[in-house]
Parts: structure tokens; sequence; C-alpha cells
């Protein structure tokens, strides 16, 4: 006796108890899945917690992130912008002080034309020659004073100068005018013969004290007796301008 054998029908049964199976495996699975949840729940929803926390702190970073790039892109436009409005005032300043030359003569240790610039006083330019010798006399120079293009400024010896000390500006003209006065006063006298007039006669000249009729004297017993007036220029401390106001006074 021959059977038919219906495939669609064995094909049918045979998917349909594997399927049957895997559901009861998937089934188990599932339990233990729930079981698993159930037994862990505040675990898993501490993580999510964790999760969330950590989600929304990334997203506040990145955004403040942003934020402090766009503020220092314009900070540098800024600055940029800043740097060369003080570029542009600097060059203004350098063009307003401009360069000049001071020729410094008298009482200092390094006479001589020195550059210098518009905004400079005179005890700038006493520093830039090397700064007062030891004869100098201070008390008739005003340091305060701004130096001019092609000035003189001369620092005189001690005793050069007779009269006051400058105390402003306007008192240096006075003090000239006291010193000419003095020269012009002594002049109408007896002149000193350099070659035989001894301390104490030296002494009664203008702007002369011991010291420096000491030094004529010394100066006169090692080189003999002077020749011209202008010979004191080879005596310390005697310097061209002191020696011109002397001329009036003295003799050979």
């Amino acid at each position: 006796m021959i059977y038919k054998i219906d495939r669609h029908k064995v094909v049918y049964q045979f998917f349909s108890v594997y399927i049957i199976r895997k559901g009861r495996k998937m089934d188990k699975y599932i339990g233990k899945v729930k079981e698993a949840i159930e037994e862990y729940k505040f675990q898993i929803i501490f993580g999510l917690l964790i999760c969330i926390v950590l989600t929304i702190a990334y997203c506040f970073i990145n955004k403040n992130t942003e934020a402090t790039a766009t503020s220092g892109q314009t900070t540098q436009v800024q600055s940029k912008s800043n740097g060369s409005k003080e570029i542009n005032q600097h060059a203004v300043k350098s063009n307003q002080h401009e360069q000049i030359f001071v020729d410094v003569k008298g009482a200092v240790i390094n006479p001589g034309v020195y550059q210098a610039s518009t905004n400079m006083r005179g005890t700038d330019l006493i520093k830039m020659a090397g700064g007062f010798n030891n004869y100098a006399d201070r008390n008739h120079v005003n340091l305060a004073k701004k130096v001019t293009d092609q000035e003189i400024l001369y620092i005189p010896i001690q005793g050069e100068v007779i009269g006051t000390p400058v105390t402003n500006l306007g008192s240096t003209e006075s003090s000239n005018n006291d010193d000419n006065a003095g020269l012009d006063s002594k002049s109408s006298g007896d002149k000193v013969n350099l070659n035989e007039a001894d301390s104490t006669k030296i002494q009664t000249l203008n702007g002369i004290g011991q010291k420096k009729a000491e030094k004529i004297i010394d100066y006169r017993k090692q080189n003999g007796p002077f020749k011209s007036v202008d010979d004191l220029k080879n005596v310390p401390g005697f310097g061209e301008r002191t020696v011109a106001n002397l001329k009036p006074s003295v003799s050979v």
C-alpha cells in the first residue's frame, strides 16, 4: 500500500514544531530578562540617571566652549584694532620729539656735541656728558630747562660766576648782569700782575679764591712767568670763560 506524502503539510508541521520550541526558549529568555530587571532595577535606574546627567553636562560644556571661542575671536579683533591705534599714537609722539644737537661745554667730564630730543632737559644732557667734574658750579645752572637745537649748555667752574644762584628761568639774566657789573667795577681799578702778585693779591680778583690763587702760583713756579694772560688756560680749573672774565683785570 503506497501512502502519498503531502510535502507542504510536512514542511508546515516541521516549522510549527520549530517555532513552538523556539518560542518556549524565548519565553525562558524573556523570563530571565524580567527577573534580571526586577533584581537590578535600582542599578539600572541609577545608570540611566548618570547617562542623562552626563549628556546634559556635555551639551552645556560644548555650548560654553563655542561661546568662548566666539568671544576669543572678538577679543583678538579688538586687540588688533587697539594695537594699531597704539602704534599710530606712538608714531605721532615720536614725530613730536624731533632729534636735536646740543653742545655741552665747561665743567663736565666729557664735553662735546650730543644728540638729544626736544623733550629732554639740561640734567639729561649733563648725564650724557658723564656728569659734573669736581670743579663744577651747580648753583648757577638751570638743569630743569628744556634744551633746544644748536644750544650751548655751559657749566661754569666754582668761583667763575659771582652773583645770585639760579632759582628760576629768569634769574640767569640777573645773575649775568651782576657778574658784568662786578667785572666793570674791577676793570676800572689797577690790574693784577700774574707774575708778581702774591696769593693775597690774586684773591682780590673776581671769582678767585685761595685754591685758585695757589694754582696760579704753583703753575708760575713750575713753568716760569706767564707770557700772556691766555696762559691761564693751562692752569687746572681755568676755562675759556674764566680767562675771558679775568683779562680786563690782570696783566703779565
